[in-house]
């Protein structure tokens, strides 16, 4: 109440830098809530001594996924056990028997987590839709029932022990009855715990600073491994339905031959056996199809056509989405050739002189990244006046630290009672800035205004200026005698901002209720700097008339000297026949 009230007690918010400070308030305030909130209970004695309820929500603890560190660790630790689950529960189904064991302890650690997870859910808020966007939803009783009707059923089927089932069910009785192999294919519904990956992907979003093209090519190939990783283990497990005491041929009869003479069959090694099913797998997958291996009785007829669909429509999909992605995963050097190509047609319709077309072409390569940083602005605006202020401030910091006046008034906003207002006005002349840019040879300057290199060569009469320089400061001055040469010329392509005198002081104007000292400071500023220019102008002016009474004083001692050592003689006689 407080912020807001000193907020609006000067005045409503008439600017996009108070816009600015009151969101940058309201974010300080909020960063510094925990990230688990709490609703408590508010409780008032009526007049009878009776407690009465006045909140309608028990105190509850509800967890930000924006906010919480516990959870971005708890989302790290989940994703390593969805990778351990999709890996390992295929090969453990497809070759091996359920009994106890380290990869069996293992197992129940993963069901354990998924567990503390299944309980955490139910106090995680999440996204919800209402007339003014998307907000979390922080009431515990709709958190649950929200869970309770979307993931709570798979995430309970996932948690179902079929491992200690599978090791209680390994009786004479229940392998004759055919029940091992069902509670081995059952074993296979850990698989949809993968599907968690998709929330905690859309809580990775807040997290992640790569590109969505590189992220969609990492997770396409990643999706295209583990769909051949599946199908090899679903081609093994063909040999775990149709057991070789059925009396069926099975396709692993036709490696017989093939290893006469070696110590370790195909059959009996397991990492022969997944090797050649990811051999089938991949060739399956890829269309190409050599044919060596294939079905040999009903059951693998059946899984082998369910491959060939699951593979076609994976291996199509992926495909497609790939080269889509690779098509559009530079839009800023696609852009760039667009205007390259632009260009090329203008010069050539237009019959320009090679020498222009190498110019314009040589400006239009150095401002490659001008245009990069112009769309970066359409960015910039998208953004909330909030963040607006925070990313200009952060990117135009050098600029700031090198203007004496901005560096003060900056410092008064760290120990000014209003300095969230001189804070606002820095922002807002970081806003104001303008960019420019210049091509080589090109002579520019513009009297009072502000100037800020960012790149490039700049050559002015008191020496060469690089990247990072700053001239005009005297830009705030009215008398022209007293400014310094604006007039500057681009030895190299040049792009630099600029701030005008008209500009500065109509934001001086519009912060001088908020920021009472604000004028006296501009004021203070001016008239030290006049005063500084005001004695190099008449140092300059002394040094120019005391170099010339010694330029006279030089030359009357010259003249004395001529004519004391006879200097008439120089000068020819009217009685000379030359005169």
């Amino acid at each position: 109440r407080h912020s807001f009230s000193a907020t609006t007690t000067d005045g409503m918010l008439g600017s996009r830098a108070d816009i600015w400070l009151f969101q940058k308030r309201l974010s300080q305030l909020s960063s510094s809530a925990l990230a688990f909130w709490e609703l408590p209970q508010a409780k008032t004695r009526s007049k009878n001594g009776s407690k009465t309820n006045v909140g309608t929500k028990a105190t509850t603890l509800v967890i930000n996924p924006e906010r919480s560190g516990f959870l971005e660790v708890w989302d790290m630790v989940t994703m390593i056990a969805l990778v351990f689950v999709a890996l390992v529960a295929p090969i453990q189904v497809a070759m091996f028997e359920a009994e106890f064991g380290p990869l069996f302890v293992v197992n129940c650690l993963v069901d354990l987590l998924f567990l503390m997870d299944l309980v955490l859910q139910f106090f995680i808020m999440f996204p919800k839709k209402t007339n003014f966007g998307y907000a979390l939803e922080h009431d515990h009783g709709n958190i649950v029932r929200h869970y309770l009707k979307t993931w709570f059923i798979i995430d309970f089927i996932s948690l179902i022990p079929f491992d200690l089932v599978g090791m209680l069910s390994r009786s004479e009785q229940m392998k004759k009855m055919k029940a091992v192999k069902v509670i081995r294919l059952l074993r296979l519904l850990k698989l949809v715990r993968v599907l968690k990956a998709s929330r905690l992907f859309r809580r990775f979003e807040l997290r992640m600073s790569i590109t969505y093209g590189t992220f969609a090519l990492m997770k396409f190939f990643c999706i295209l491994l583990l769909i051949t990783h599946w199908l090899a283990n679903m081609w093994a497990l063909t040999l775990v339905l149709v057991e070789e005491e059925d009396g069926f041929p099975r396709w692993i009869d036709d490696f017989d031959a093939l290893d006469k003479n070696v110590a370790v069959k195909t059959r009996d090694s397991p990492v022969k056996i997944y090797l050649t099913c990811l051999y089938f797998t991949a060739y399956t997958i890829t269309s190409v199809g050599y044919g060596d291996i294939g079905p040999k009785n009903i059951i693998e007829t059946v899984v082998c056509t369910v491959m060939l669909v699951i593979s076609g429509i994976s291996w199509a999909v992926v495909l497609g989405q790939v080269c889509g992605t690779i098509a559009n995963l530079n839009p800023d050097e696609q852009a760039f050739r667009a205007v390259m190509d632009e260009l090329n047609f203008m010069m050539s319709d237009r019959v320009m002189p090679p020498e222009m077309r190498r110019r314009l072409r040589s400006f239009f390569l150095s401002n490659k990244l001008a245009q990069r940083r112009a769309r970066h602005m359409r960015v910039i605006d998208a953004m909330s006046p909030g963040l607006q202020g925070e990313v200009v401030m952060e990117l135009n910091s050098v600029f700031v630290q090198k203007i004496s006046l901005l560096k003060a008034i900056l410092h008064e906003s760290e120990v000014s009672n209003r300095g969230s207002y001189y804070y606002s006005f820095v922002v807002s002349v970081s806003m104001a800035l303008r960019t420019a840019f210049h091509a080589q040879g090109e002579v520019f300057g513009t009297c009072q205004t502000l100037y800020f290199l960012s790149r490039g060569l700049v050559s002015k009469r008191k020496g060469l200026y690089s990247a990072g320089a700053v001239w005009g400061v005297d830009f705030l001055l009215s008398d022209l005698r007293l400014l310094e040469p604006f007039q500057s010329l681009a030895l190299t392509y040049v792009e630099v901002m600029s701030l005008t005198r008209e500009a500065f002081f109509e934001l001086v104007e519009s912060y001088t209720d908020r920021c009472p000292g604000l004028e006296q400071k501009v004021r203070w500023f001016c008239c030290w700097l006049a005063v500084q220019r005001g004695i190099s102008l008449e140092a300059q002016r002394r040094r120019r008339l005391i170099a010339r009474s010694k330029r006279i004083e030089e030359l009357r001692n010259l003249s004395e000297s001529d004519s004391k050592s006879g200097g008439m003689e120089h000068f020819p006689s009217e009685s000379s026949p030359t005169s």
